[in-house]
């Protein structure tokens, strides 16, 4: 028998058009306008008000799909390049447990060569690999990255998938917008340098477990929340992830830890602090602290606040993580 195999433009056409809108290649549109002529035949349905709905459906498809074009362009970008000089393994994918290829664009994005499908990156900032940390939502299993942005440098943690297909119970951020999120909120929430869009803070919302399991406390003044800095360095941090700001620990401090225990009325994780073998800071001299960062004196007497700026000293491509 015949058999029909399907070329390399098709496949990414009907990537591009399940990207946008699933609508657009699954049958369901096809079957509502079937049944809807069926219903006007059994005399169901007024012929009027069928075509008055059915314009209107599409003319809604129509605006969307052109108000998110610049996802088929990185789609063909990335189908389209020579992978052998566009990058290298960066990242898992979660979903098939193959690496994911960085490009660097512009636009910086990751790509699974085994199912045609491209991660959008957030830019304006670095995202650096972060090797065998894996994203807290279940099911999703992708290997996480790191985002740093700011001066001085703020890095948060990024899952690709979680990026590009957020979930309304985590809440708004930055970045790539939710499918029932309206594109002049999306805007407002985003800034643009030179015309370009950047994400200059956390790229996941606060309330997505990742970010939730390494939150201290709230941060009221920007409306986001304090995480534990996960850059390699030797300086434990905790760092907004709505606004450039930082709360600073001693060099003394050798290891934080968030814990699962929380404070009954703010109901913030307490936090363990641990200092380096004979530089305890503590009025005890004790090696470990435990406590809740905005309800505990001896935490608060160690912390040095500092106001950044949202931009970085200079711009680079994705690196290597420790």
């Amino acid at each position: 028998g015949r058999r029909i195999k399907p070329s390399k433009l098709g496949l990414v056409l009907a990537q591009g058009y399940h990207l946008i809108d699933s609508a657009l290649v699954l049958p369901v549109a096809r079957a509502s306008i079937e049944k809807q002529c069926d219903d006007i035949a059994k005399g169901l349905a007024d012929k009027e008000s069928v075509v008055v709905k059915s314009l209107k459906f599409f003319e809604e498809k129509f605006s969307n799909f052109v108000s998110n074009i610049a996802k088929m362009d990185v789609l063909f970008g990335s189908s389209f390049t020579e992978l052998e000089d566009a990058g290298q393994a960066f990242t898992r994918c979660g979903l098939t447990r193959r690496y994911l290829q960085y490009i660097s664009g512009p636009p910086t994005r990751l790509y699974n060569k085994f199912t045609e499908t491209v991660y959008s990156l957030p830019p304006g900032g670095i995202v650096k690999q972060w090797s065998g940390k894996l994203c807290s939502v279940p099911e999703c299993n992708f290997e996480l990255c790191k985002y740093a942005v700011g001066n001085p440098t703020r890095t948060f943690p990024l899952c690709p998938r979680c990026y590009n297909e957020p979930r309304e119970e985590w809440g708004q951020t930055e970045g790539v917008a939710s499918a029932n999120e309206d594109i002049d909120d999306k805007k407002q929430r985003q800034q643009t340098i030179a015309g370009r869009t950047i994400v200059l803070n956390s790229p996941l919302p606060d309330l997505h477990p990742t970010i939730e399991e390494m939150t201290v406390c709230p941060d009221p003044e920007s409306g986001g929340v304090f995480v534990v800095d996960v850059s390699s360095g030797n300086r434990w941090s905790f760092v907004s992830t709505r606004a450039p700001t930082t709360l600073h620990l001693p060099k003394e401090v050798k290891r934080v830890r968030v814990l699962n225990k929380r404070e009954e009325v703010t109901m913030c994780r307490f936090i363990e602090v641990e200092f380096k073998d004979g530089q305890s800071l503590l009025p005890d001299g004790e090696p470990k602290h435990t406590g809740c960062l905005i309800m505990d004196e001896i935490l608060q007497g160690l912390i040095r606040k500092s106001f950044g700026s949202d931009r970085l000293k200079s711009s680079g491509r994705g690196g290597r993580g420790r």
